[in-house]
């Protein structure tokens, strides 16, 4: 999926991927967290997540990524905050308001610097959203961004169908996707019978930093 894509989803009002209520798996597991010093989650490409609320209710402060202006900006409205807006490098701007700090722009423009106080990641719909090639790049994104130590709170799914959004993302992908530099365990997997679908929940920790391969680098596409 190209930029135009999602931009055209969220001008037309075609979120059916957006979830008023929050992922059972948050309060679930979310709380297994260890506790750290600074409480500081980044959430990839989070729409206008209410997940992030009950992070916030939770105590932590908040980073998100997202494409979408106006994901971005019926966020806060939502919660009645009228955010402050800065142009950043790299083709980013930032919204920040209450316990909020949202990056307007593509992710990939995202560095470590912007990451230097986040403690934990919570990805519920960026892995799943994004097609084969821009999985490599975004795991191989993700590891150079976050420092050692830092935890991810992971839920993929998986289905039958051969297209997305969103992608069926097995385990044996994630392993191959994040292995190298991260320690992953899977929490439950949870089948909606329904949809044929089965959310698979991973807790991963991010391993000391270390040089990445050439192999690496190519199959992230860089």
């Amino acid at each position: 999926m190209d930029k135009a894509f999602w931009h055209q989803r969220w001008e037309e009002g075609r979120i059916g991927f957006h979830q008023d209520d929050v992922h059972p798996s948050l309060p679930a597991y979310w709380n297994n967290t260890p506790e750290r010093q600074a409480r500081v989650v980044f959430v990839p490409l989070c729409g206008k997540s209410n997940d992030m609320v009950w992070l916030a209710e939770q105590g932590w402060q908040v980073i998100g990524v997202e494409l979408s202006e106006t994901a971005v900006l019926e966020f806060f409205s939502g919660q009645g905050l009228v955010p402050s807006r800065a142009e950043i490098a790299d083709q980013l701007s930032c919204y920040q308001a209450g316990p909020y700090q949202l990056y307007c722009g593509d992710i990939f423009h995202l560095h470590r610097q912007h990451m230097v106080d986040v403690t934990a990641v919570y990805d519920r719909a960026s892995l799943v959203a994004l097609p084969d090639a821009k999985r490599h790049r975004y795991a191989f994104h993700l590891a150079q961004m976050l420092s050692p130590a830092v935890e991810m709170l992971l839920v993929s799914l998986e289905h039958g169908k051969p297209t997305g959004p969103p992608f069926s993302v097995n385990s044996d992908e994630v392993q191959w996707l994040f292995g190298a530099n991260f320690e992953i365990e899977t929490v439950t997997r949870l089948k909606e019978d329904d949809r044929q679908v089965t959310d698979v929940v991973y807790r991963m920790l991010r391993k000391g930093l270390k040089a990445i391969s050439g192999r690496q680098r190519k199959s992230a596409g860089l």
